[in-house]
């Protein structure tokens, strides 16, 4: 039979299956529109722009995998410096039984305005307290300063099988004052004014923008299905369209409820993906979800400026655990997590080879041993006490909690987070997750899904034979060689000839296409004789400045005035007739997987603030092909960061096409020359043995 990624799959299920292990898995992939914008897909979390794609995409959904389910959006983390916190449009779908919400063309899934007036919410919710023998609770709100009615409030709990509700100190003539915002009146209602004893859960109904917005109070999830038939049955009786659930999502839906949610981040939407049992229901989730993002409007790339395709960004994280905490392979082995943190460390392509295009320290995704000279060291101590007792979940989160974090102590910005994983700190916090955060999203679902099968063949092998090989020591070597795509494929060859040898045939190449769009083609300059030099995008750190006071919060800024490219020859015997020059600077060679390669870093724009404002602006850079004997120079090329036409772009690329263009056009071969080249020795430093720092030739 073919070795295929599906015949793979299929070997490993049943590897699995054979095992008595349970190892779920999904992802966070993140999408933008084409035309990127407004500050929502830049730097904002929430914009109405976004939540019109989020409720659009819901919708599309829907109709196409998740018929019968209820969209709402519900409210998750509230950031310091943001009015509200941040929503997210949740889809449930129960797998069993009716249909949650049969009538998906009664929902307000755009952002259009609505045509409901506030009468409706007053009908509505008239007959809802009614249906639940509570119509002496119902009561008017309004706005501060107002008389006119602008929402109705029912106090409303679920107790011992019975709805209940409370008489609220208010009425008719002085109805609920909502605090003043424009959030829903769910989350505007007076509850400091009530007494202690008084119930503080509420549901609200009001006619918003158009919409007939129901804000749900938190219920588990038995009571949360009865109230949402009582209130469909309500609804086609009174012929109401156009409505908007939001408020609180149920608690405790269990394995029968499919939970779907797309999540307003910084810069992206982004969609969480429910917990699947094996990587072909993986696949088809992400099928879904870049099918639907594309007939929406959305996709999983950037167009730069200059031309440069990179990912979205914000997520499209891992995620490994188990359905519930009795089956969950984490909690029943807890050496197979010390496997997962000694190989990771042991093998950089999997912290840099599948993430954005910026690593190291300030990234949100560093590495262990990025995190501090003592950390593997510590770590190693951890590792010895997964493997050598039994903790339990509680024990294993005091373990790796204080390690796995970023430079600054942060618990979420690591590399294999355990944020999630028995945290009684956060709302989700035991949910049994070990979270891959150095993962972003790739163009296609199926470049997507192969590096999802790549990491869960990955954690079968460890299965077969636990990693207990001591932590690796890399020193300067860890960014000066493994921030280059060859040293990276290496490394992925080496992983996957050992999962290979443990029974797993992973082919490289499967991953050829991941490479070609993490680390793109930046030029080629044809050298004779069959031989080519190439220049590849590479990786480059963004070095955190010192603090700053903008006026509000401290913060950290990053310097990003640096760019990296590797160059590699086809044929080093070339080397012992003629040599490479960039700047003026000759280019010192090493050799990795079979092939002479060089690491070229250089200060590509200016930034503020920044490391060494004295060093000048390198770009673009000239790359001169120099007969050694006679110093003439034999080829030559231009490579721009930015626009050789002028200073500005008008805008970004409209399409993969004009991307492409852009791109192409900052590489400029030469014409022929009889000249010859002024050239200077390169300058060795212990922490660059892969790498040229142009920098350092600057003056």
């Amino acid at each position: 039979m073919k070795n295929t990624p599906q015949t793979l799959a299929a070997a490993l299920e049943a590897f699995f299956t054979a095992r008595d292990i349970h190892l779920t898995m999904g992802g966070e992939p993140t999408f933008v529109p084409l035309q990127p914008e407004a500050a929502e897909w830049n730097t904002a979390a929430m914009g109405e722009e976004k939540l019109g794609y989020a409720r659009r995409f819901t919708g599309e959904l829907l109709k196409q995998a998740y018929p019968g389910g209820l969209a709402m959006q519900v409210f998750g983390k509230h950031y310091p410096g943001e009015p509200l916190p941040r929503w997210n449009m949740l889809t449930l779908h129960p797998k069993k039984g009716p249909a949650l919400w049969p009538s998906p063309e009664r929902l307000l899934l755009d952002d259009v305005e609505g045509h409901n007036e506030p009468e409706a919410a007053r009908d509505l919710v008239k007959a809802l307290a009614a249906e639940l023998k509570l119509s002496d609770f119902a009561l008017p709100c309004a706005e501060q300063g107002e008389r006119k009615t602008a929402a109705w409030v029912l106090p409303l709990d679920h107790e011992d099988g019975k709805w209940i509700s409370a008489t609220w100190p208010f009425t008719t003539r002085q109805p609920v004052k909502l605090i003043p915002g424009d959030s829903p009146a769910g989350l505007r209602l007076p509850l400091s004014e009530l007494s202690e004893d008084t119930l503080k859960r509420a549901l609200t109904v009001e006619a918003r923008h158009g919409a007939l917005e129901v804000f749900f109070p938190p219920l588990e999830w038995k009571p949360f299905r009865e109230l949402a038939g009582m209130i469909f049955s309500i609804v086609e009786k009174q012929d109401l369209h156009e409505l908007v659930f939001c408020g609180y999502a149920p608690s405790g839906c269990g394995p029968t409820v499919e939970k779907f949610s797309l999540a307003a981040d910084p810069g992206v939407l982004e969609a969480n993906l429910p917990p699947c049992p094996d990587w072909e229901t993986y696949q088809r989730c992400l099928d879904q979800m870049y099918d639907t993002a594309e007939s929406t409007g959305l996709r999983a790339v950037k167009y730069h400026l200059n031309g440069s395709v990179q990912a979205t960004g914000g997520g499209s994280h891992l995620c490994f655990g188990g359905p519930d905490e009795k089956r969950n392979p984490f909690h029943r082995d807890p050496a197979l997590l010390a496997s997962i943190l000694r190989y990771w460390q042991h093998h950089p392509a999997l912290g840099y080879f599948f993430t954005g295009q910026y690593v190291g320290t300030g990234c949100q995704a560093p590495r262990i041993d990025e995190s501090g000279t003592h950390a593997a060291y510590e770590l190693e101590l951890a590792c010895e006490a997964l493997e050598s007792s039994q903790p339990d979940p509680e024990q294993i989160d005091r373990l790796l909690r204080n390690l796995l974090t970023d430079s600054s102590g942060n618990t979420h910005r690591a590399e294999i987070c355990v944020d999630k994983y028995h945290n009684y700190a956060a709302p989700n916090g035991k949910t049994g997750i070990i979270e891959l955060r150095a993962f972003e999203v790739f163009p296609t679902a199926e470049m997507l899904g192969l590096a999802g099968l790549f990491i869960r063949t990955l954690i079968a092998r460890l299965v077969v034979e636990p990693f207990r090989e001591p932590m690796h020591r890399f020193g300067p070597e860890l960014h000066d060689k493994y921030f280059l795509p060859a040293a990276l494929w290496a490394d992925l060859g080496a992983i996957c000839r050992d999962l290979k040898k443990h029974g797993f045939d992973f082919k490289l190449e499967w991953l050829r296409p991941l490479l070609d769009f993490r680390f793109p083609l930046r030029g080629e300059l044809d050298l004779g004789k069959d031989a080519t030099l190439t220049v590849r995008q590479a990786l480059e750190a963004w070095p955190l400045m010192a603090e700053e006071n903008i006026g509000g919060p401290t913060v950290r800024m990053v310097d990003n005035s640096t760019d990296r490219l590797e160059l590699s020859l086809s044929d080093k015997s070339l080397l012992e007739t003629h040599a490479l020059l960039c700047n003026g600077v000759e280019i010192p060679w090493q050799r990795i997987g079979g092939q002479s390669v060089c690491g070229l870093r250089y200060k590509c724009a200016s930034g503020w603030p920044a490391l060494h404002p004295h060093v000048p602006i390198q770009a673009p850079l000239l790359f001169q092909w120099i007969n050694r004997k006679t110093r003439r120079i034999a080829k030559a090329a231009h490579y721009y960061y930015w626009n050789p036409h002028g200073p500005v772009y008008h805008g970004r690329p409209k399409d993969a096409e004009e991307a492409t263009k852009r791109s192409t056009e900052r590489w400029r071969i030469l014409p022929p020359t009889d000249e010859k080249a002024d050239t200077r020795e390169a300058r060795s430093f212990p922490e660059m043995r892969f790498t040229l720092d142009l920098r350092r030739h600057a003056h």
